[in-house]
């Protein structure tokens, strides 16, 4: 064989050879390759997760730390605005903004702005040092453009610095800094890697509405029994109860039953939810599907206290200011005593733990001159006394020459109830001579100023012991006339409405008229509660009594939550005859929580 004929074939073992070569160099390029894209979709997807864990822990805290507003304030005003120093006197736009607009007060935040956006957000890096960070925002929803009758009394309860809310927006028809009606929107954005919403971290961003509840027209911790032809009217004529509803009519035509008052429309369409064994209500529809469901899940009602701080007003910076009375009656000297909230010295009545009162806060109360001297059960007031709105409130009245509004029946003492009187509450208070929030004095404080000869000084009424109305009060076209006109009343006993018509609009930003803190009972001839169209409710801290042709117009809410008074026994709520609850407005108290999740959305790159 020549020399030639041999080269070729180890030529081509070469070449083999270095094909091979190059091949697995490919595949192990190819595999490492896959082995980087594999750790990198796995990082990234720990990031993501990451991310994601980050923006839901900033949303659990930022609702929470909403909670906490709603615990002392009727609104989220002070979520958009936290200091309330907003200048507003730019509407639609906010020229005077500060820079704790839109963001909590999270001591481990920094406030940073994004590029993209230019909105302000509170960075909040990861917990022990970790990689991450979540940003957090609060804005306002849509809510200047509704109805005023649908949100009042919030409306408007934080008014310095120009910043008006809803119809008096006029065309501008939207405040950002301020709420209405409870909701707004959290954005959380999650960041992993590192502490930035610029570069290519992952982010998870989730927008939540969050809000109040569903509401309802009855509110119960118990059962609601409606005997006879009881029902319920409104849109808003719902019922929910921690135990069995009994009985009765849920709106519509077919429910109206008794006289002209309790009558119901015929297009609203109401149900009821039982969290006991039984829902037996009605609709008073011809078609009405499922009215009435029992065995679900029922949240307890709001909790209904009248030492409860956010039953008082709010601040007041310049007169007129809306008065806080204290209505007592003094054991030692035998006498009804009348006082009135100094603004001036203590500001909002609500910067204590709970109502202060003039025994605890004694220069935060002004003691008025309004028993003539030889009628000592007797408060003589009138609401067109220009004094009573003062920031330091007074009399410019004698009260020789005012009307008798109240008189007490002398009654000494107090009532603890039984061992099962409320045994959770054992604080001292309102002084420490042993009589306690569970205890209530004996005295009953009665209404005189009957018919239309005059009305109830405007604004709260705190009233230790119990209340009884036995008359009519001015109506609510009456008192559509006085501008401004309010009052709702409170007392530590139990509150007694034997006849007549009462008309109260809410004086209170919470929405209430009257609330008990024992029993509430309506008994008697034609006793109703009207409270001229406004978004309303009457709270009962144990159980509640309607009567024959009763009425009451806006929300029932019954906590049911102890029996330390014998006015009323049994069951949360008891309706009988054609007694009626009216809801024709929005009702203020939610059932559940007050921030719960309206809607969402997330978004994740």
């Amino acid at each position: 064989m020549s020399p030639s004929s041999s080269r070729h074939p180890r030529g081509y073992v070469l070449l083999a050879v270095m094909l091979l070569l190059a091949a697995l160099v490919l595949l192990v390029a190819i595999a490492q390759q896959r082995a980087g894209d594999e750790g990198a979709t796995a990082s990234f997807e720990r990031s993501d997760a990451q991310a994601r864990a980050l923006a839901e822990e900033g949303l659990e805290r930022t609702r929470a730390y909403l909670g906490g507003l709603l615990e002392r304030d009727v609104d989220l005003d002070r979520a958009l605005d936290p200091g309330l120093d907003t200048d507003c006197s730019m509407l639609p736009s906010v020229g005077g903004g500060t820079l704790d607009d839109h963001l909590p007060p999270f001591a481990d935040g920094k406030r940073v702005v994004a590029s993209s956006s230019g909105k302000a957000y509170l960075r909040v890096p990861a917990n022990d040092d970790a990689d991450g960070a979540y940003f957090v925002r609060i804005d306002d929803n849509d809510d200047d453009a509704q109805a005023p009758p649908t949100l009042a009394p919030a409306t408007g309860n934080n008014p310095s610095g120009n910043c008006l809310e809803g119809p008096a927006l006029g065309v501008l028809r939207d405040n950002p800094v301020r709420d209405r009606d409870g909701m707004v929107w959290v954005t959380v954005i999650g960041v992993h890697p590192g502490t930035s919403l610029e570069g290519n971290a992952a982010h998870s961003t989730l927008r939540v509405l969050v809000g109040p509840g569903d509401p309802a027209g009855i509110v119960a911790g118990g059962t609601v029994r409606m005997l006879g032809s009881a029902h319920t009217c409104g849109p808003f004529g719902d019922v929910v109860a921690t135990g069995s509803i009994e009985g009765g009519c849920l709106c519509g035509a077919a429910c109206s039953v008794g006289p002209l008052w309790n009558s119901c429309g015929s297009g609203d369409a109401c149900i009821a939810e039982s969290g006991g064994a039984q829902c037996t209500a009605r609709s008073g529809r011809m078609s009405a599907g499922d009215t009435c469901v029992s065995g679900v899940p029922v949240p307890p009602p709001p909790r209904v206290s009248a030492w409860d701080v956010t039953n008082a007003p709010q601040d007041c910076v310049g007169a007129p200011c809306q008065p806080f009375f204290y209505l007592r009656w003094d054991d030692k000297s035998a006498q009804a005593r009348l006082y009135g909230w100094n603004y001036a010295t203590c500001h909002s009545p609500r910067s204590a733990p709970r109502i202060c009162s003039p025994s605890e806060c004694a220069t935060c109360w002004v003691m008025f001159d309004a028993t003539p001297k030889k009628a000592p059960m007797e408060i003589h007031l009138s609401d067109a006394d220009p004094g009573l709105q003062g920031r330091t409130p007074s009399l410019t009245f004698s009260s020789d020459k005012t009307p008798l509004v109240w008189r007490a029946d002398g009654a000494g003492g107090f009532t603890s109830g039984g061992a099962g009187c409320d045994a959770q509450d054992t604080a001292l208070y309102p002084d420490t001579l042993g009589l306690g929030r569970r205890d209530v004095p004996n005295v009953t404080f009665e209404y005189l100023l009957a018919g239309m000869s005059g009305r109830l000084p405007r604004g709260v009424w705190f009233v230790e012991g119990n209340l009884r109305f036995r008359g009519d009060t001015p109506d609510c076209t009456a008192l559509s006339a006085v501008p401004g006109y309010g009052a709702s009343l409170i007392a530590t006993g139990s509150i007694l409405h034997e006849a007549g018509a009462l008309s109260f609009p809410p004086a209170s930003p919470k929405g209430f008229v009257l609330l008990a803190g024992r029993d509430l009972a309506l008994r008697g001839s034609s006793s109703r509660i009207h409270t001229c169209g406004a978004s309303a409710v009457v709270m009962v801290h144990e159980q509640a009594e309607l009567n024959g042709d009763s009425h009451v117009e806006g929300q029932l809410v019954a906590e049911n939550a102890s029996t330390c008074s014998s006015a009323v026994y049994g069951d949360a709520v008891q309706m009988n005859g054609s007694s009626t609850v009216s809801v024709p407005r929005l009702p203020p108290l939610p059932v559940g929580p007050p921030v719960r999740v309206r809607l969402f959305s997330e978004s994740a790159y």
